[in-house]
């Protein structure tokens, strides 16, 4: 990572800690390890630390704690957290939504070299798939459709065996979020050949993320922060930052 992105970070996060030194403290629940979104010691990832930053540019102290999913919505839903990061509305509730904070794009991810032609979901039908767990429920109804009796399609609790897969040629096709992918893609071994380009077949939508509040003030406060570190570089730095890593 170039050293002034590492620069703004670290100045910017010293600035807001002062101002928040005395703020106050706001559980906040999200799930377990899922780099670069949220590393394995809770503390670090993009999402983490974009959430962090705005709270702290709202006036607050962010208290994470890592729950998994099923676990962080019933705390929330039985008010024993402030916050809980990484939903969309479909939780339901009479809680306060965030503006979206971060995007998570699934896509479908090949070796060039293959030259496949992907356009949409159905093309997936004559190749071989690894898809992350759960994906069936979590890509729609046209995707389920598709794998119902897709022969050749399998789920993978963990991501780096996805890619494993794709990079020793042993499947032709990888589904699972951009990010994660290229995370994954640096912690192979130095046998299998990561310097192979890969082509993203961006055939799902966007998923925008939200965070859930209890309360209104402290939300609308989480938004206005959100704005200022998208304003004021904070935000691009800690893109840049884990892109870096990737």
């Amino acid at each position: 990572m170039p050293w002034f992105h590492t620069l703004i970070v670290s100045a910017c996060c010293y600035l807001l800690a002062l101002g928040s030194a005395g703020a106050v403290e706001l559980r906040v629940g999200f799930g377990l390890t899922k780099p670069p979104y949220v590393l394995e010691s809770g503390k670090e990832g993009l999402e983490v630390e974009i959430a962090e930053q705005a709270l702290a540019a709202g006036g607050y102290r962010m208290v994470g704690l890592q729950f998994p999913p099923a676990r962080a919505l019933a705390m929330h839903r039985a008010g024993q957290l402030d916050v809980l990061l990484t939903v969309d509305e479909g939780i339901g509730g009479n809680d306060y939504f965030s503006d979206p904070y971060i995007v998570y794009q699934n896509v479908a991810i090949t070796l060039s070299s293959r030259n496949l032609q992907i356009k949409r979901v159905e093309d997936l039908a004559n190749h071989s798939v690894a898809a992350f767990q759960n994906a069936e429920v979590i890509l729609g109804e046209r995707f389920k459709t598709l794998v119902l009796n897709h022969s050749q399609y399998k789920e993978y609790p963990q991501q780096i065996i996805q890619n494993n897969l794709l990079y020793t040629q042993r499947v032709d096709v990888v589904v699972g979020d951009r990010r994660i992918f290229r995370y994954f893609s640096t912690q192979l071994g130095p046998k299998v050949d990561v310097s192979q380009p890969v082509t993203i077949h961006p055939i799902f939508p966007p998923n925008p993320r939200k965070a859930v509040f209890k309360d209104s003030v402290i939300r609308d406060r989480f938004n206005a922060g959100l704005k200022t570190i998208q304003a004021n570089g904070v935000y691009d730095a800690i893109l840049k930052k884990y892109a870096g890593q990737l």
